[in-house]
């Protein structure tokens, strides 16, 4: 995916870099709206014509008939409750295991009966130029099993008219670093010294990184808007779900000679992810490139770090911390790999309830401390035999029609969460259908 303000010769954004343009923020309304609207036509007449060729196996040109190469999917939902925005992603890869000829560059994905298009995306996550994983939304029934299926056409282009945008990624220097979100809460990173995580809530469903930044210079960080508002600032602490290395039994930064590099890796409708590339963090005699990708899905308040170090000559355990406050009240719960906090803690001029949370791998946790120093409740992890760990954050505020008003509902909100990430979505990728290939039954990754 290319980044609008990024250098064609690096698709990295250096920390402190202020020579890169940024997208500007206003533009003339009627203009915008006139594109807008000329180009959704375009896009509905494309649509009508591409989604017949797919679905009816006709090809566009002079009305022959072909069959459309498939791959036949079975997804199960492994618990018994409803499951609304749960997230699938499937690598690339495991379809062309299947299918060898499977193009990601023309493709659809249906539900098996009705045909009903299921939102997703394919994203470029190692910045090669080529398409990763494909990311889907979908809703399950309680232990509901479901059929779905990819047509696609092995040399064809891609004609995507996109969904509703519910997720964002951007940079802008208004606050200081790179934002993430979904509809639901953003998140922005402070990827300096402090490397802590800064929360924007929202009263209502909302896109806002934008809007945020567009109105921090004249009204600042905590003027309260329907769309969203500064509630935790991580300051010098981690903030919501920072991390830091560990080692020797102390918390180690990075410090002011690590370079620090940023890049958005995707950038909704559905899922948008991040990137942030340390080098040369010291830890004792070793000089380390960490890497921390940070992904929202689109109605989710949840992100997934992904951290992964390179040039240990061993496993280096991380910490993963939440901002301690005299207000906020600390809940543990080793058993099911979590702890977070909830009360008056928000950081605008008159505090109210906000919860944050940290989800881990249970059988990563290595201890937990009270870390004055940074002013954080640390989990100390290890990663596996590759230095990579994933964990999760979230974040709760109650105001607004959407917000979580008692201590007992985040509670629930975060077990059902844990509940839910720790039981994803299998997915099964069945034989293919396609002329020129076969395959057998495989579990996608």
């Amino acid at each position: 995916m290319l980044v609008p303000w990024a250098r064609a010769a690096c698709p990295y954004r250096c920390f402190g870099d202020t020579n890169l343009p940024i997208r500007p923020l206003n533009r003339k309304r009627g203009m915008k709206m006139t594109v807008k609207y000329r180009k959704l036509l375009i896009y509905i007449a494309i649509l009508v014509l591409v989604l017949s060729a797919l679905i009816s196996g006709c090809s566009l040109l002079g009305g022959k008939q072909e069959k459309v190469p498939t791959i036949e999917m079975i997804v199960d939902n492994p618990l018994p409750i409803k499951r609304i925005d749960e997230y699938v992603v499937i690598p690339v890869a495991d379809l062309k295991e299947i299918a060898p000829d499977f193009s990601p560059n023309a493709f659809i994905i249906t539900q098996a009966i009705g045909n009903e298009e299921i939102p997703h995306q394919l994203d470029d996550m190692d910045n090669d130029g080529e398409g990763d994983e494909i990311a889907m939304l979908m809703n399950m029934e309680p232990s509901e099993r479901k059929q779905i299926v990819i047509r696609y056409a092995p040399d064809g282009r891609a004609v995507n008219l996109g969904y509703d945008r519910r997720t964002r990624a951007a940079v802008h220097s208004e606050y200081e670093g790179i934002g993430w979100e979904s509809e639901l809460i953003a998140y922005r990173i402070h990827p300096d010294h402090r490397n802590s995580i800064s929360i924007f809530g929202k009263q209502e469903p909302a896109l806002s990184l934008d809007k945020f930044a567009a109105s921090v210079a004249d009204k600042g960080y905590n003027h309260l808007e329907t769309w969203g508002v500064n509630v935790l600032n991580g300051g010098e602490s981690f903030g919501c779900g920072g991390f830091g290395l560990w080692y020797r039994d102390k918390l180690i930064k990075p410090d002011d000679k690590v370079a620090r590099y940023t890049r958005i890796v995707a950038d909704g409708p559905i899922r948008s992810v991040v990137q942030v590339i340390y080098d040369k963090w010291r830890v004792g005699d070793q000089t380390l490139r960490v890497t921390a990708t940070y992904s929202i899905f689109a109605g989710q308040r949840w992100t997934r770090s992904e951290i992964k170090i390179e040039g240990a000559d061993n496993p280096t355990k991380i910490a993963v911390g939440l901002i301690k406050s005299d207000a906020g009240e600390l809940t543990r719960d080793e058993e099911n790999g979590l702890f977070y906090t909830w009360g008056t803690q928000s950081h605008r001029d008159k505090p109210d309830d906000l919860g944050m949370a940290v989800i881990y791998p249970i059988e990563s946790f290595d201890s937990f401390h009270e870390d004055d120093k940074s002013g954080a409740h640390l989990a100390v992890l290890n990663p596996g035999a590759d230095n990579e760990i994933a964990y999760w954050f979230l974040a709760a505020w109650s105001s607004g029609d959407m917000g979580v008003k008692k201590e007992k509902e985040f509670d629930d909100m975060v077990s059902s969460v844990a509940r839910k990430l720790r039981h994803p979505l299998p997915v099964t990728i069945m034989p293919s259908k396609s002329p020129q290939t076969e395959g057998t039954p495989r579990e996608s990754k």
